[in-house]
């Protein structure tokens, strides 16, 4: 990775902006197999992914290896320009590996063992299964190192997707081995984690288990976010052991995974890769214009680890297993959805799949091509974009998205929250309604993770960073002095790194920054609270109210009388302060971030900035733009089934049908238009 730019403003380091599809020679007929390359050249497709829940085919009995029908539609898509992307094929292992080895499957917090007949049914915290995936990754790369269709290769499949929360005895182990490693000792290892309390202190690292939320009451909260750091760095081990043998067999070859999923820091995980990947599927989000923002903030939460990413699996019409069918796509939205992704940052682009599988569990899981391999709308719409791509494809790589204002994540942030929910808004919630909030601004704003370098931005929000540490404190304090603005919500910096609560006054290590201190907390509830803003109207309620008490802040609005006249200690306090420090602002927002008053709230911090929104449109007309040096590319996205007018956008070219911008667009329903300045 390029480490002279903030990671989120790497470009990767594709030559090509990748566009294909995942395929699976498996489950084709010999037939079928011979019209695929012809048709995917002429729908401008470069590149397919292959071979991810195959193991068992190129392994058929142990240490006998074929890799003949890889090697053959590798072969025949090469010749029609089409490359591949491999994958390590260890989320689906062999029956005749697991047969016996029991010990070797995951087991749930309920004790229940996980067997075969799925897919991520083994623990890859067991040094035996590890031990397995990398042979079959070493072996993989010994045969395919000398092909030259083969550009780079995908670990596993979507980690911890379906169970990442593991109790087995190879976790039990493992969990100990990675506890004597961080503390050294079991008295520090107390000390962390707080075991005076409820009598929990422990004699040896042999006598510590893996934390149940039930048995019979909640787990130590400290020793719950180590076990969440465990899984998350269990996870990096296992990639780190196939990525070394790929980079070690072919060095040219780059390598990537599709996440995101829960438990695994992304920042750390991705440090291994060229750059990261991640399946976007917005059917899950729902099915109105509004929730466009959906796959938005999946992409720009993978390029907060990543820079520039790709999208191993972007939906490529309606999906569907077992319980759950989504909406069939209205014309134009596949290939909005995907316009989506590359405005976000994704220099490459899979539709899954190429051909609709007749059998297994995703039956009803649409490809390009249907059950009877005969192309239509899909397709269409597919070839579209393909060959759409294939003419600019080029202007946008090496550009990275412009961000301004930033939403900070922090693995450890979201985690925290998880080990002591308390009813409250979790960090996610709060990141997303800030999100859409800036986005239906047109703002110049994306997701930061707090490790990256701040540098380029005007304004950082900080929703539910319970967890401070000094490092990150002296950072946030640079970033205002130097004329940033940050913005925070209730609860922040109230907790050190080891989960317990700080004895200094919130907000702790920011207290200087912000100019406050938090002198009372509390949920609301009815009658409630209102916050009365100074200059004049009011903000709708949220959860839970801070009494304020400025310390050279000032206070931009106040906590209102309860509605029945009832005792409260909020009202006429201070809930939102305002504290000017250098060249910057920090504010201090005494509550949570809500659907209801995301709005006032965000507009409280925009007074200070001076970020101008990118275009003039509709909030459901997506606006991003993607720059380097010498070329801006504005991504405008029409999320609505009616058409509508974008104005205020800078003269240039648009990219896909050639015209010139004097300023002012008219999008039809699902419609893009990528603007060159």
């Amino acid at each position: 990775m390029n480490k002279e730019v903030p990671r989120h403003q790497r470009p990767s380091p594709l030559t090509k902006l990748l566009f294909g599809a995942p395929h699976y020679p498996e489950h084709s007929t010999a037939e079928e197999m011979k019209e695929d390359g012809a048709r995917m050249a002429a729908a401008g497709v470069n590149v397919v992914r292959m071979a991810e829940f195959a193991w068992d085919l190129m392994e058929p009995r142990r240490g006998e290896f074929d890799f003949l029908i890889f090697d053959q539609a590798i072969a025949d898509l090469g010749g029609h320009g089409v490359d591949t992307i491999l994958c390590t094929p260890t989320a689906t292992p062999p029956r005749w590996l697991t047969v016996d080895h029991e010990d070797w499957m995951r087991v749930d917090a309920n004790d229940r063992r996980m067997v075969h007949g799925s897919r991520q049914q083994c623990c890859t915290n067991n040094p035996g299964f590890r031990a397995e995936s990398e042979r079959i990754t070493r072996a993989m790369a010994a045969h395919f190192a000398g092909n030259p269709h083969v550009i780079g290769w995908q670990t596993d499949n979507e980690l911890y997707c379906h169970m990442s929360e593991c109790y087995c005895a190879a976790c039990v182990e493992a969990f100990r081995g990675w506890l004597r490693k961080k503390y050294g000792t079991v008295a520090a290892l107390n000390a962390a984690w707080g075991n005076r309390f409820w009598a929990l202190t422990y004699d040896s690292f042999e006598q510590i288990g893996l934390p149940y939320s039930d048995r019979p009451t909640y787990a130590n909260p400290g020793q719950h976010l180590d076990y969440f750091r465990f899984l998350s760095d269990g996870v990096c081990e296992f990639q780190q052991g196939q990525v070394k043998i790929l980079r070690e067999v072919q060095p040219r070859w780059w390598v990537t995974h599709n996440g995101a999923f829960p438990h695994i820091d992304y920042w750390k995980f991705t440090e291994d890769l060229d750059f990261l990947g991640v399946d976007v599927y917005p059917g899950f989000a729902g099915e109105q214009p509004g929730d466009f923002h959906w796959g938005a903030l999946r992409g720009d939460e993978t390029r907060a680890a990543s820079g520039s990413f790709i999208v191993p699996e972007q939906q490529g019409g309606a999906g569907g297993q077992r319980p759950y069918l989504h909406e069939a796509l209205p014309p134009g939205q596949m290939r909005l959805w995907a316009y989506q992704s590359i405005a976000h940052g994704a220099d490459g682009m899979l539709h899954f799949r190429w051909r609709t599988c007749r059998f297994g569990a995703e039956i009803y899981w649409n490809g390009i091509l249907d059950h009877d391999n005969i192309p239509r709308r899909r397709y269409r719409e597919f070839s579209q974009e393909g060959n759409e791509l294939k003419q600019f494809g080029a202007k946008i790589l090496g550009t990275a998205v412009l961000t301004r204002a930033a939403i900070l994540i922090q693995c450890d942030q979201d985690e925290a929250w998880t080990t002591m929910q308390l009813g409250l808004p979790d960090p996610g919630r709060q990141r997303k309604v800030v999100y859409r909030e800036l986005l239906t601004r047109h703002l110049p704003a994306g997701v930061v993770d707090a490790s990256d370098s701040f540098e380029g931005l005007d304004i950082i929000f900080l929703p539910g960073f319970v967890l401070m540490d000094e490092d990150l404190a002296s950072r946030l304090d640079a970033f205002v002095r130097r004329g940033g603005i940050l913005v925070a919500t209730a609860r922040t910096a109230t907790r050190d790194r080891n989960n317990q609560v700080i004895p200094a006054t919130p907000p702790g290590l920011l207290a200087a920054v912000f100019g406050i201190t938090v002198e009372e907390f509390g949920k609301l509830r009815s009658p409630l609270v209102a916050l009365e803003v100074e200059s004049g109207g009011s903000i709708p309620l949220s959860v839970a109210y801070e009494i304020l008490n400025p310390m050279g802040a000032e206070t931009l609005a106040r906590w209102s009388g309860t509605a029945d006249g009832s005792p409260h200690a909020a009202p006429g306090e201070a809930g939102i302060c305002l504290n000017r420090l250098g060249n910057g602002v920090a504010i201090y927002i005494g509550t949570y971030y809500s659907a209801e008053n995301a709005g006032q709230l965000v507009d409280l911090a925009l007074k200070h900035a001076t970020i101008a929104p990118l275009a003039a449109a509709d909030g459901m007309v997506e606006i991003t733009c993607r720059h380097a040096e010498g070329r801006k590319l504005y991504f405008v996205l029409n999320h609505y089934g009616q058409q509508k007018k974008v104005a205020n956008l800078p003269e240039g070219i648009d990219l896909i049908s050639g015209k010139l911008c004097t300023g002012e667009i008219t999008l039809a329903p699902y419609e893009v238009a990528i603007i060159q300045t």
